[in-house]
Formats: C-alpha cells, sequence, structure tokens
C-alpha cells in the first residue's frame, strides 16, 4: 500500500476514478465522451491546490483517493473547465454550467459551517473494494497533524449517505436542489461533520 499525491494530469490516477462514478454521477446521455468531461469536472471541482490530494494504490494501481481543502479554497481548474465548457455543444453547455453551479454552491454552504480549524472532505472514492475506509484513516491522521479539529463534508442522494451515518458522523444540514430534482423524486443534499 502506498501513499501518494492524486496527479490530475496522470490518465493512470484520472480514468480509474472516472471508471468508477461515470454510472453513478452523469446526466443521462448515450454520449459518453461527454459523460467522462461531466465527471472530470467534479473531481477537478473538488480538488485543491493543497498538500491535501491523497490517493493510495498497490502495485501501480490506483485503489482510493481523498481530497480536502481548508475554508474557503476553491479549485484551481477554471481555466480547464472554461476551455471545456466553450467546446460543448449549447445543451452540454447547460448540463456542464448547472453542475458547476451546484458543486459551488454546496462548498459555499459547507464554508459557513467551517472555521479556520476544520478541513473539508472534498472527494473520497474507492476505485476497489475495502480501500476507503484506509485512506480516510491516513487522510484524517493527516488533517490532525496539522491542526484541524473537525471534518466536515457534503454529499448527496446519488452516493451512500448511510455510510457516514452509521460510522458517526452528525447530520449538519438536509436540503433539497431543485434544478436536479422531479415532482416524483427530490435530489437531496446532506452536510456532514465529525471531530478528529
Amino acid at each position: 500500500m502506498t501513499l501518494g499525491k492524486f496527479d490530475f494530469n496522470n490518465p493512470k490516477h484520472l480514468n480509474p476514478v472516472i471508471d468508477r462514478v461515470v454510472e453513478l454521477w452523469s446526466p443521462p446521455t448515450d454520449d459518453m465522451n461527454f459523460r467522462r468531461l461531466y465527471v472530470e469536472a467534479i473531481i477537478r471541482q473538488n480538488g485543491a491546490d493543497n498538500d491535501m490530494q491523497f490517493q493510495l494504490s498497490e502495485n501501480g494501481e490506483l485503489c482510493s483517493i481523498a481530497f480536502a481543502s481548508r475554508k474557503n479554497q476553491h479549485s484551481p481548474w477554471y481555466g480547464w473547465w472554461q476551455e471545456k465548457h466553450d467546446s460543448l455543444p449549447e445543451g452540454f453547455q447547460e448540463m456542464f454550467s448547472v453542475n458547476r453551479s451546484y458543486l459551488s454552491m454546496m462548498d459555499e454552504k459547507i464554508y459557513g459551517y467551517m472555521t479556520d480549524n476544520d478541513v473539508k472532505l472534498s472527494l473520497f472514492v474507492s476505485t476497489k473494494s475495502g480501500w476507503g475506509k484506509p485512506i480516510l484513516e491516513e487522510a484524517m491522521n493527516f488533517y490532525r497533524s496539522k491542526g484541524f479539529k473537525t471534518m466536515y463534508l457534503w454529499t448527496d442522494c446519488e452516493c451512500n449517505v448511510e455510510w457516514y451515518a452509521i460510522r458517526g458522523y452528525e447530520l449538519v444540514e438536509e436540503g433539497t436542489f431543485e434544478p436536479f430534482s422531479t415532482p416524483e423524486e427530490p435530489y437531496k443534499t446532506y452536510i456532514f461533520k465529525k471531530p478528529l
């Protein structure tokens, strides 16, 4: 098991994460290239220019990632996002923009709860079964070593919300994101926190 820094420019790091979540996090369209780009934008928007973008690998194969940021620390990928957005057809541009607005809105909500002593777990994905817990433990140990007191995170109904509740995370806020909702099914959002 090797803990290292995630490299956004390395396809061997990025592609396994996209492969793992593309069916869960992308819009319902037949264009798989757009779906992969959409998910890549999510991954990049959750990354920050800091020392808290971790990955665990085994024998050179990526197994899990955990990204975090400090209060009000934002993604450095705006130029990348704008270039990709501008190259898309109009309908895809709209989906791309709504997704970015959603991620930004949730980040601002969570920053409203945080102090300078808190850290935000921005993204947490296990590409291989059983590798989520080890990277989260490594990441949390690192956050403690940097003096952070509480870890916040947000998630939504696309993820396993119960996973956090079972592991002692406290629900801070529950909401609904209307643009992703339907009359039959509201798109629920959740903010959790956990002492470090």
